[in-house]
């Protein structure tokens, strides 16, 4: 699976590197590419703005509880019991309350119709830009993971002391990364 997007660009890591020319280009993309797709699959989402079709349980309650956030737009929302989700069954915009952060539609003066699968919602959800802080973690995370390839030491760290060497295996996500992503990892139900 490859990322939904790239967390950052090539300069923004080479600035960040202190690089210039086109030398180690193909290597920062790759390691971009691989970076984004590390943090999403951390994280349990994509970044990028993105419509979904979902088929959910209809259980008798006010709330739907979508599977990716923040959502931006919700481009219909049918309660069917006989699943044909014809326009007589689309639900009006005025019926529910969408809570975007929390990625959940309220129904307003209604609950859902106990069934199975016989509410369809087609939505909006991700970023129409990657948050600053997530692009800042996949530089730091190619930077970490470029250093370490030239070195000849990826997933590898030794130190000397008193004469005696050691050499271990290192963490692949940088503490900084680990922190960043901490905030916007998806907890499945």
């Amino acid at each position: 699976m490859s990322a939904s997007t790239d967390l950052c660009t090539r300069d923004s890591v080479k600035t960040y590197l202190g690089l210039s020319g086109s030398t180690y280009d193909d290597t920062i993309d790759a390691l971009i590419d691989a970076a984004s797709e590390a943090i999403e699959a951390m994280c349990g989402r994509q970044f990028n703005e993105t419509t979904y079709t979902e088929y959910h349980d209809g259980g008798g309650n006010d709330r739907l509880v979508l599977k990716h956030r923040p959502v931006s737009s919700v481009t219909g929302l049918w309660d069917d019991l006989d699943r044909d989700f014809a326009d007589a069954s689309k639900l009006d915009s005025d019926d529910y309350f969408l809570d975007g952060d929390a990625g959940m539609a309220v129904l307003l003066d209604a609950t859902f119709a106990c069934g199975t699968r016989n509410v369809k919602v087609v939505y909006v959800a991700g970023y129409s830009t990657v948050p600053t802080d997530i692009a800042q973690a996949c530089r730091i995370l190619v930077a970490s993971w470029f250093h370490r390839g030239r070195e000849g030491a990826d997933g590898l760290d030794s130190r000397t002391i008193a004469e005696t060497a050691q050499r271990f295996a290192t963490e692949p996500f940088p503490l900084p990364v680990r922190r960043i992503v901490r905030s916007y990892r998806e907890h499945t139900l």
